[in-house]
């Protein structure tokens, strides 16, 4: 669980032509993937080194960064710069043989990027119908754009690294906002939370594996065979299309449960039905060589909606007595205990992307306002549902740790935002004088009148 901590006010943070901010939604998503699939190609209205760019595209992201306001000619334009300038970086980064993007890299991000893509859409179908395409296509055509804006993200990091900032630095940027923009910082939080993973149900469970059974009778019977059940049944959308193929596999690849299965067949066997992390599976053996194997599977999930929340409720309870009764640190009963990925290793502790843990109240969301409102600094909740960053259902018990109440930003009391503003503040400055550098180096072209920046082309 993460969050944003940021004074609510007119008041803005610098942005130099709001580099930082477009190219951090332009990472979110594939740059080159703003416009949906079956779109006629519009008007050409710049190229980049031998990269055109479309005018849908930079309306789309002035849309997005005037965020509901009037798309003028003014915020076009500086999202034709943003583009372009992601462009720019593209094109170095690939020229610079020291930055290297693994494939396991490239994988991660397009699954983060994916699911919250899907999540927007609401849900896979959703985004399937969207694109016209299933998620393995759309994987697929969104690869290479992942791949190059990770190398350029790289190559911007390298540059962002040497940016720092000094305190007189920090209270130099505050004395330039007017008295009368001085913003006001919302309610904060200090929390940490130990989170369980509700499990699904008994019924769920049974319903699952007893369709993975009948799966493997039809194969048995000759009815149908695992290709095709996997076309139709199988939820491993990676190997669908594939009718579950899986060729040329190291078995420490994979869960430990599918490896001992796996050991267990001859070529051309096929299990039992079994379970692993990912639910309940049918696997055919094709070969083996040495530690390889080629396989075919069905994957039957169980249904996550399907949820009995009982043993994380106990197990939770039993956690918070030890902490409220007998005393043990919270912080190590979350490093033990706590499923939460990006908190687990802090000691249950949350922070914004800027590692500051003082949280803004009203952006945690209402399950957090909730459980907050009852309690006082250095509590322990009782167990309470809440939805984790990636959507997915949870329980926890949270301890507030400090509670900031509204008040006028200040150096005295907000140093490390005020800290975390100016640097990034800096950072953009330094950023787009680097790129307006860089953009000197490669071919750039404007081909529209409706831009009304500079035109320099390298």
């Amino acid at each position: 669980m993460h969050a944003r901590a940021r004074p609510r006010s007119t008041f803005n943070v610098q942005r130099s032509t709001f580099f930082l901010l477009a190219f951090s939604a332009l990472l979110a998503l594939p740059a080159r993937a703003q416009v949906a699939a079956g779109t006629v190609l519009d008007e050409v209205v710049a190229v980049v080194a031998d990269e055109p760019v479309l005018a849908s595209e930079v309306t789309a992201l002035a849309a997005t960064v005037a965020e509901g306001g009037e798309v003028t000619d003014e915020v076009w334009s500086r999202a034709l710069d943003e583009i372009v300038a992601q462009l720019v970086l593209i094109a170095r980064a690939q020229q610079d043989t020291t930055i290297v993007v693994t494939e396991d890299q490239v994988d991660q991000q397009l699954d983060a990027r994916i699911a919250q893509l899907a999540r927007q859409a609401g849900g896979q179908a959703q985004l399937e119908a969207y694109y016209g395409m299933p998620v393995e296509e759309i994987r697929v055509r969104f690869r290479d754009d992942v791949r190059r804006q990770l190398l350029a993200q790289q190559y911007q990091s390298r540059r962002l690294r040497e940016v720092t900032i000094t305190p007189s630095e920090v209270r130099a940027w505050f004395a330039t906002i007017p008295e009368d923009q001085v913003p006001e910082v919302p309610e904060l939080v200090r929390v940490a939370h130990v989170v369980k993973a509700p499990a699904p149900s008994e019924a769920a469970r049974e319903a699952a594996r007893t369709l993975a059974e009948a799966l493997r009778d039809s194969v048995l019977a000759g009815q149908a065979t695992i290709e095709d059940l996997a076309r139709r049944h199988t939820d491993d959308r990676a190997s669908a299309a594939r009718g579950g193929l899986y060729e040329d596999v190291n078995v420490r690849d994979l869960v430990p449960e599918f490896g001992i299965v796996a050991g267990t067949l001859e070529p051309g066997g096929l299990s039992q039905v079994f379970e692993t992390t990912f639910g309940y599976h049918v696997m055919r053996l094709n070969a083996r060589q040495g530690d390889v194997i080629s396989f075919n599977h069905i994957l039957i999930q169980v249904d996550a909606d399907d949820l009995d929340p009982a043993d994380a409720i106990a197990a939770l309870t039993v956690l918070r007595d030890s902490v409220v009764v007998h005393g043990v640190p919270f912080e190590a009963i979350a490093r033990r205990h706590s499923e939460d990925p990006y908190s687990a290793g802090r000691g249950g502790y949350l922070a914004d992307e800027a590692g500051s843990r003082d949280l803004q109240l009203d952006l945690l969301g209402q399950d957090w306002q909730a459980t907050l409102d009852t309690l006082d600094v250095g509590e322990v909740s009782m167990p309470a549902a809440v939805a984790l960053t990636d959507g997915s259902p949870a329980w926890h018990i949270v301890l507030l740790q400090r509670r900031t109440p509204p008040h006028r930003l200040s150096p005295d009391s907000d140093y490390a935002l005020l800290s975390q503003y100016a640097l990034r503040d800096k950072q953009a400055r330094v950023l787009n004088e680097w790129v307006r550098d860089l953009r000197r180096t490669v071919y750039v072209e404007i081909k529209t009148d409706r831009y009304v920046g500079e035109r320099e082309s390298g």
